[in-house]
């Protein structure tokens, strides 16, 4: 009698198993997915703040995360390879830790627009600025969002989002090369940045080719990189940067020199000329917008 009223209890809780588990896929077919617009921030500036934050980690993990707060339509543009974007992110952070060290998170500081209505923010590191784009979310999402905004990062001028395909192949081969030798990359990136077509670069693109460079006492061709932030060196990161080599003792007594002239202003032409450096009167090309 027990067996048969033990046999019966186990067949009752199969058969509400069996019931609970067919609810369960019912509801998780049922519920729509919850939208991804969804998962964007509603604060501008909490959106940027995280951006930077997960960019200063330096890792892959946090990078594809930084990737989730890019506008939902430049996500889809990138989907298919999205590591151009990572790319981006990993040469922010690169930047900013050789000018200020890997705690340069701890440092960030976000600028609202005065315009409230405006999408333009700033961000500064130190004597370093960024100027985001920020895009509204709730439009994208189909059907159409409503209540509060969401908001997801469209554009950074100084970091764009398409130009990662190129610097994905750069820090391949210096990594392929720092592999075989270390010196070899440090080498070959300070003589490309040297003699790399200057007179066409805007202000920011000649700081983003040069000072990584010129961070390194030993760097190849350093000289002529020095020389080379001539038409940036009133910018507040190079003369910050023109300061520190003209004080640091690990740099050559020579080096320091240059970088002082160029500080001061007092550089003649045929000098400037000699380090390729043509691009000494005329204005910059304007960042573009």
């Amino acid at each position: 009698m027990s067996d048969s009223s033990s046999g019966g209890v186990k067949v009752m809780g199969l058969i509400i198993v069996a019931v609970i588990v067919i609810a369960l896929g019912f509801w998780l077919f049922q519920t729509p997915p919850v939208s991804p617009i969804l998962k964007y921030p509603t604060s501008r500036s909490a959106l940027v703040r995280r951006y930077m934050k997960l960019v200063a980690q330096g890792r892959t993990k946090t990078d594809q995360e930084a990737f989730k707060l890019i506008s939902w339509p430049v996500r889809q543009q990138h989907k298919n390879h999205p590591g151009r974007v990572w790319q981006t992110m990993e040469d922010m952070n690169q930047y900013l830790t050789g000018l200020f060290g890997k705690n340069w998170g701890s440092e960030v500081k976000i600028v609202p627009p005065s315009d409230t209505a405006s999408n333009q923010y700033v961000v500064t590191v130190r004597t370093e600025k960024f100027h985001f784009t920020l895009a509204p979310q709730n439009k994208l999402a189909s059907p159409t969002l409503g209540g509060t905004e969401h908001w997801g990062i469209a554009a950074i001028r100084e970091f764009p989002f398409t130009g990662g395909a190129q610097a994905q192949h750069v820090a391949a081969v210096t990594s392929v090369l720092g592999a075989v030798n270390p010196g070899a990359a440090a080498n070959v990136a300070g003589i490309a940045a040297a003699y790399s077509d200057a007179d066409n670069g805007t202000a920011w693109q000649i700081k983003e080719r040069l000072l990584p460079t010129v961070e390194d006492p030993h760097a190849a061709a350093l000289r002529q990189c020095i020389y080379q932030l001539w038409p940036v060196r009133k910018d507040p990161t190079v003369i910050w940067m023109l300061k520190k080599i003209s004080r640091d003792p690990a740099y050559a007594p020579n080096i320091q020199n240059d970088a002082k002239a160029v500080l001061s202003g007092r550089v003649s032409n045929a000098i400037l000329i000699g380090n390729q450096v043509t691009h000494i009167h005329t204005p910059l090309p304007k960042e573009p917008q």
